[in-house]
This record gives structure tokens, C-alpha cells and sequence, in this order.
């Protein structure tokens, strides 16, 4: 099972981006550090506000490539350690599980050789109309295998709102055999 931890700040970021976005889906991608086998740590990403309507979501490649290139220059290009994570965009208006069409475009980005990687994580994300976070992570093999993750909020224990609203994200529903495909 692979860990996904996002820091409490970084979470912070992000659902002020989800409420200025409010029904538009937002997103961008994900960059880490691995802290153990299957633990990863989000320690950048992209806030995309361009490319997403209601109901879905296109990153810009040109964007994602920059900022590719300055977190390789910070991290001095130590790949094993720092690396592209995987994408995440949010779902408004939809559960906050990938949709058949993101399941494709994941499995492209993960069957890709140029993408040099062993997997790529898919981060959904949503504020529902509570106001409560609500997330999932699954994460794609270049064999076309798919697995759900977990989430974890760094640091979110010690905001008693937030854990209360983060509850329902710590428990990654698994996608049917039959939606991933």
C-alpha cells in the first residue's frame, strides 16, 4: 500500500484554491520526497486555475514541465530521493474518486517510458457543500495495474476542525474492477 502524506500548510493551500475555484475543477501536479518504501511526502505542487470547467479538467503540459525542471534544480537532482509524484485535480460536482476518463489518462501517463517512473499517483480532491474535505489517492503501475493509496494530513491533528473535516478522506474507497478499464 503506498502512503501519500500531505503536509497540514500545503492541505491549507489547497482548500483556498478549491474555494476560490468553487465549481470549477482545478488541479495540477504532485512532487515529493520518499521518506520510506511506499511513504511518499508531497513537498510541492501546482495550482492549475486555467483548464477546468465543471465537469473536467486539462493540465498544461508546458506548466507541469517548469515546474518539473525548478523542483529538480531545488531538490540537485537526486531522483531517487525527490521526484514527480503523480497528478491531482478536484471533482466539485462528482465523488471524489477518478472517473473512467482519468483512470485513462493515469494509466497513459504511467505506461509511458518517457515518464520514467514506477507509478504515478491520481490525488482527487473535493469540498463538498459542508465545507468538508473529502480525498482519495490511487496509484497506477506501468503494467496497467491500479491500487488504491491512503492520504495522510500531516499535522492535522493538532487543528481539531480540520481532523474532524479530514475524516472521511484518511479511508480510500477501492474503484470496481470494472470502472478501471
Amino acid at each position: 500500500m503506498l502512503m501519500l502524506s500531505l503536509p497540514h500548510n500545503t492541505l491549507r493551500t489547497m482548500l483556498s484554491e478549491l474555494e476560490f475555484a468553487g465549481r470549477q475543477e482545478i488541479g495540477g501536479i504532485l512532487m515529493g520526497e520518499q521518506l520510506a518504501p511506499g511513504r511518499f511526502r508531497v513537498t510541492d505542487m501546482t495550482f492549475q486555475r486555467r483548464g477546468g470547467w465543471v465537469a473536467r479538467f486539462v493540465r498544461s503540459a508546458r506548466s507541469a514541465l517548469a515546474a518539473l525542471q525548478r523542483f529538480f534544480d531545488r531538490s540537485g537532482h537526486r531522483y531517487q530521493r525527490f521526484n514527480y509524484l503523480g497528478e491531482w485535480h478536484s471533482h466539485p460536482s462528482f465523488e471524489a474518486r477518478p472517473s473512467a476518463t482519468d483512470h485513462a489518462s493515469m494509466l497513459e501517463i504511467a505506461a509511458d517510458p518517457t515518464t520514467g517512473a514506477n507509478f504515478v499517483v491520481l490525488l482527487i480532491v473535493k469540498l463538498d457543500p459542508g465545507r468538508l474535505f473529502e480525498a482519495s489517492v490511487t496509484v497506477y503501475l506501468p503494467d496497467g495495474s491500479v491500487f488504491p493509496g491512503t492520504l495522510d494530513i500531516e499535522g492535522a491533528e493538532s487543528d481539531a476542525s480540520l481532523t474532524r473535516s479530514l475524516a472521511p478522506s484518511h479511508e480510500n474507497k477501492e474503484t470496481p474492477l470494472d470502472e478501471r478499464r
